[in-house]
C-alpha cells in the first residue's frame, strides 16, 4: 500500500493502491494493458499543484517524474519535443540555454507540462492563448494500450490539448516556442471603478496584462509587460527574499493574524496595499517576469467569463463581499486568455477573463466561494479545472460546445474506463459514481 498523497492546498487526499514511476512509453503501455485486464484504474499525477481533486485516486497512480527529458529541439522550425513529465521550471531553463522560450507561462512553474495541459493552465495575455494552445503534437497511450500520435493537423489534437487525463496517458509533447525574449514589467495603481469601466481596454493595452485587487481597498494594480532589449535580470537573491521572507514569513504572518482575528483583515489589507503593492519596474527573462515566487498556502476558485463580462464580474465580486459581510484576506486576480479551439479549454471559442477568488483559511471562506461561484456561473463562467468548483453534466454541456463530443471520444478511447476517477466521473456522468 502506498502512502497517502494530497493536492497542494491540502483540501483533497487519497491513498493509492500503488505508485508507479515508468521511465518509458513501453512501460506505460504495459501498465495500461495490465490495468485493463485486471479491472484496475490508472491516474497520472504531476506536481499535484492543484486545488481540485483532479489527480486524486485510490487506484494505481502513475508519476511521470522519471520522464523529464528534452528529446528534440528544432531551432529553425521553433519546435521542441519533450517527455510529458518535464516540469515547466526545468523546461524553461533548457529552452533558455538554446536561445528559446515558451510564449507564455503562468504564475507558478513547478507543474509538469502534461499537468498544465490537462487542466488548461494559463498566463495572462489576449495576444497568446493558454499554455496548451502552444501544443502542436503529442503521443497518447489510450485505454486500449494503443499509441495515438497526434500531429498539428490531426482532428483530435484540439480534444487532447485539455483532456483532464480522461483520454489516456500523455507520453510526449511537441510545443511551439519562440526565440528567447526579455520583458519589461511596469505597474500602475488605478481606482476600482476605473478598472471595472475600462477593463477590456486595459486588457489589450500591452502584450501581457493582469490585475490585482486586494478586497477592502479601492485600488487596483495593473501589471503590464512588453518586450524589450534592455539589459537586466531578476536576482536569485531578490527572488529568494520574496519567497522566503516576504511570502513565507511576512505575508504568512498577516494571513495568520487575519485567520484568528477576523476584524483585522480589512485594515491589514489596506496596510499591505500601501506598503507592498507599489509601482515598480522590472526587466528580465520572459519566464522569470511572468512567474512569481510561491505564495503561502491558500485556497483558490477561478472562473473564465467572456471578455465582454470582465468588468461586471469584478464589480459583482466586490458587491458580494460587501453584501455577505465577508472579510477576504487574499488578492482577487484578473487575468486574460485569447480564445482557442481546445474542446474543454475554459477559453474555447472566446477571448476570456480569468477571475480568481483566493483566500487563506479563515471565517467565511465557504460563503465567499459559494457566492462567487454563483455569480460567475450567471455570467457564463467556466471553471478552472485545477481549482475548486462544483459543476454537473448539464451545466458543462451548456457551456462547452464540444462537451458531448468529448465525452463520446473518452468512451471510445477508454472503453473500460480505466482513466476515470471521482473527479472525471462527476463531470461526465449524470449521477456521481463511487469508483477508484
Amino acid at each position: 500500500m502506498s502512502q497517502s498523497i494530497a493536492n497542494w492546498s491540502r483540501t483533497h487526499h487519497c491513498t493509492p493502491a500503488r505508485l508507479e514511476r515508468p521511465r518509458s512509453e513501453d512501460t506505460i503501455i504495459a501498465l495500461v494493458k495490465n490495468a485493463a485486464d485486471n479491472g484496475d484504474t490508472i491516474r497520472v499525477i504531476g506536481a499535484l499543484h492543484s486545488w481540485s481533486d483532479c489527480a486524486m485516486s485510490d487506484g494505481i497512480v502513475v508519476s511521470l517524474d522519471d520522464m523529464q527529458q528534452v528529446l528534440e529541439v528544432d531551432r529553425d522550425g521553433l519546435r521542441v519535443r519533450v517527455q510529458a513529465g518535464i516540469r515547466l521550471a526545468r523546461l524553461n531553463e533548457e529552452l533558455a540555454a538554446v536561445g528559446l522560450a515558451l510564449p507564455i507561462v503562468g504564475s507558478v512553474v513547478e507543474q509538469s507540462i502534461a499537468g498544465v495541459m490537462s487542466t488548461g493552465t494559463h498566463g495572462s495575455s489576449l495576444t497568446h492563448g493558454n499554455i496548451p494552445s502552444a501544443v502542436v503534437g503529442m503521443r497518447l497511450v489510450t485505454g486500449k494500450g494503443d499509441v495515438l500520435v497526434l500531429d498539428e493537423d490531426h482532428e483530435l489534437l484540439p480534444a487532447a490539448r485539455v483532456a483532464l487525463g480522461a483520454l489516456g496517458v500523455i507520453t510526449e509533447v511537441t510545443l511551439s516556442v519562440q526565440p528567447a525574449f526579455r520583458l519589461c514589467e511596469t505597474t500602475e495603481t488605478i481606482p476600482f471603478d476605473d478598472a471595472v469601466r475600462d477593463m477590456e481596454a486595459i486588457a489589450r493595452s500591452a502584450e501581457y496584462v493582469k490585475l490585482w485587487w486586494l478586497p477592502h481597498t479601492d485600488a487596483v494594480i495593473v501589471f503590464r509587460s512588453e518586450r524589450t532589449t534592455e539589459p537586466g535580470r531578476i536576482s536569485p537573491v531578490v527572488r529568494w527574499i520574496d519567497e522566503h521572507i516576504v511570502n513565507q514569513l511576512l505575508f504568512a504572518t498577516v494571513l495568520w493574524l487575519g485567520r484568528w482575528f477576523n476584524g483585522l483583515i480589512a485594515p491589514l489589507n489596506r496596510l499591505v496595499a500601501r506598503t507592498y503593492l507599489k509601482p515598480r519596474r522590472v526587466v528580465g527573462r520572459s519566464d522569470k517576469v511572468m512567474s512569481l515566487a510561491m505564495p503561502p498556502r491558500h485556497r483558490e476558485m477561478e472562473y473564465s467569463v467572456p471578455m465582454t463580462k470582465a468588468g461586471e464580474a469584478l464589480r459583482q465580486t466586490r458587491a458580494l463581499i460587501g453584501s455577505h459581510n465577508l472579510r477576504v484576506n487574499f488578492i482577487t486576480e484578473v487575468r486574460f486568455v485569447r480564445g482557442d479551439d481546445a474542446w474543454l479549454s475554459p477559453a474555447t471559442a472566446r477571448d476570456s477573463c480569468q477571475l480568481g477568488a483566493y483566500m487563506a483559511e479563515s471565517e467565511g471562506i465557504e460563503r465567499y466561494f459559494g457566492a462567487f461561484q454563483g455569480a460567475m456561473k450567471a455570467l457564463g463562467g467556466r471553471p478552472h479545472w485545477g481549482k475548486e468548483f462544483q459543476a454537473n453534466v448539464a451545466e458543462l454541456s451548456g457551456q462547452y460546445p464540444e462537451f458531448e463530443r468529448f465525452v463520446a471520444l473518452a468512451r471510445r478511447l477508454d472503453p473500460k474506463q480505466i482513466f476515470r476517477n471521482r473527479f472525471v466521473a462527476r463531470l461526465f456522468e449524470s449521477t456521481e459514481e463511487e469508483i477508484h
